[in-house]
């Protein structure tokens, strides 16, 4: 975190103190934890339901770094059909970042993200009962995930001060996409 970043937290903490101890306490306690967290905006901590997981700081200072990004999108992998894969969109990357560093620091502590569904064959989209044609798992734009202990809604909460994208909300997962800006719940919107 940049020393201008934490002055504005630690501004901010000051700011709340006339609100109570426990906003200012909670202030803080995010400011310490954007400090000292392993997850950034820079990598990520991500798992699958198989209990695979892939720690990876896939950006550096001049940009992303493509051996990191090639295999978080091995990680993303279409498991259910024959492990196919394709070139994840690095921006989607930048994206579950955003949402994982946001959340660690609300939460206090580092928290991976559970990716249910990355990459998705045509074959293995066709298969499901509400996916849209032109899902954007087919082109590696798209990822489905959980945060242990947190609602879709609550993770599509801190994925709207990120994302330009597709925002979908579900029972038991939150879809996100880096394509055009748009919101649902339940079934998906075209694309």
């Amino acid at each position: 975190m940049t020393d201008l970043t934490r002055r504005w937290l630690v501004a901010g903490v000051g700011l709340g103190a006339g609100l109570g101890t426990g906003l200012s306490s909670a202030l803080a306690g995010a400011a310490d934890s954007l400090r000292d967290a392993p997850a950034g905006r820079d990598r990520l901590w991500l798992m699958r339901p198989d209990g695979s997981e892939l720690r990876s700081r896939f950006r550096t200072g001049a940009g992303h770094d493509r051996t990191q990004i090639l295999l978080l999108s091995w990680f993303m992998r279409d498991i259910r059909d024959a492990g196919r894969a394709v070139w994840m969109q690095p921006s989607l990357f930048d994206l579950l970042a955003g949402v994982q560093a946001s959340m660690s620091a609300v939460h206090g502590s580092p928290l991976p993200v559970m990716v249910t569904s990355g990459y998705r064959t045509p074959e293995h989209n066709a298969a499901l009962e509400n996916a849209a044609r032109n899902s954007m798992h087919l082109y590696g734009y798209a990822a489905d995930i959980q945060v242990r202990g947190y609602p879709p809604r609550a993770v599509a909460l801190a994925a709207s001060f990120f994302s330009g994208g597709g925002i979908g909300l579900y029972d038991s997962f939150t879809h996100l996409d880096v394509w055009q800006r748009r919101t649902w719940s339940g079934r998906p919107a075209a694309g």
